[in-house]
């Protein structure tokens, strides 16, 4: 008896082997994989929108994300360390906008190269079917700002489990943030929005440090998000000088409707520099950095990088 679990969410580099395999399954995992592509664009074009290329580094981290799903019995966004895919992304060391879809599969039978095939089509069918307002996985896969997606497979007795890592990709960061910092430690990062761009905002969320869960917990769990407690930072505003017809200078300085100027700095070829206030104590961090397309209104979440502060710092891996 088959049985599908989606998972979904709205909107970690460890060394790990590249996504293009390790063993008898390469073969099998590099063929499903370039058709889970195919699949996806597919769907894509058939909406209007633009393909996302095929990125080996996340496809290696949803490897093992679902490699751990079957280990450990869970389904969905969630295993037993409790961790949300914005922090397992981040922790890997990505920089970047990040929104998953996950499906899972379990039978009591080893599966063949068709099968694993099959529940790969059905699940993105199943997630292109849904309907307003539960639609979140095809909102997901039809996502207009994402530009690359990784793709995490994995199958063993009769489990099999899929991920699917949307990713916005339009900040390079010259300094990227930490992973993890003391609780008086400073955290600052630098970056440049992508050509075309322009950086409107920083948000950073602020939730509890994760608890390890039972199997049974992580998968009563159906969706996640990043948590409301917020702070929102806005670039700083210029100041400026101009001679007026009487010979006397004239100092303009712009400000924002609440009168404030502004709280970090942007260059003028768009680079910005950030430093992270640690106001809520020890905790887990996650900075958005919000561009928007110069010309255009529409926000996108450019980045989801999660910082874990406590005392002493914990070290994780370096950043891509």
């Amino acid at each position: 008896m088959r049985r599908l679990v989606l998972g979904f969410v709205a909107l970690a580099i460890v060394s790990a082997p590249l996504a293009q395999g390790e063993g008898p399954l390469d073969e099998t995992r590099i063929t499903l994989r370039q058709e889970v592509l195919r699949l996806i664009n597919n769907d894509r074009q058939g909406q209007g929108l633009a393909p996302v290329s095929l990125d080996l580094e996340t496809s290696a981290v949803a490897d093992a994300y679902c490699r751990n799903q079957i280990a450990n019995g869970t389904t969905g966004h969630f295993t037993i360390d409790n961790l949300a895919p914005y922090m397992r992304y981040s922790f890997a060391g990505g920089n970047d906008g990040v929104s998953e879809n996950a499906a899972a599969w379990s039978a009591n039978y080893r599966f063949s190269d068709r099968a694993v095939y099959e529940m790969a089509r059905r699940s993105e069918q199943a997630m292109m079917s849904e309907r307003p307002p539960h639609d979140g996985h095809r909102r997901t896969i039809l996502d207009p700002f994402a530009t690359y997606v990784g793709i995490g497979l994995a199958w063993e007795k009769g489990e099999f489990r899929l991920a699917q890592e949307f990713i916005r990709r339009y900040v390079s960061w010259s300094r990227p943030l930490p992973r993890a910092a003391a609780a008086d430690e400073p955290i600052s990062g630098s970056g440049r929005p992508a050509d075309g761009y322009r950086i409107e905002a920083i948000s950073v969320h602020h939730e509890a440090i994760p608890e390890a869960i039972t199997a049974r917990v992580a998968n009563a769990i159906s969706s996640y998000s990043l948590p409301e407690k917020r702070r929102d930072y806005l670039p700083r505003l210029r100041s400026y000088a101009s001679r007026r017809d009487d010979g006397t200078i004239h100092l303009m300085r712009e400000e924002y409707s609440d009168g404030s100027r502004g709280d970090f700095t942007v260059g003028a070829d768009g680079a910005f520099n950030f430093t992270v206030p640690l106001r809520e104590g020890p905790g887990i961090y996650t900075v958005v950095v919000w561009v928007t397309k110069k010309g255009d209104r529409s926000p996108i979440a450019a980045s989801n990088i999660s910082i874990r502060v406590d005392r002493p710092a914990h070290s994780f891996a370096g950043t891509r």
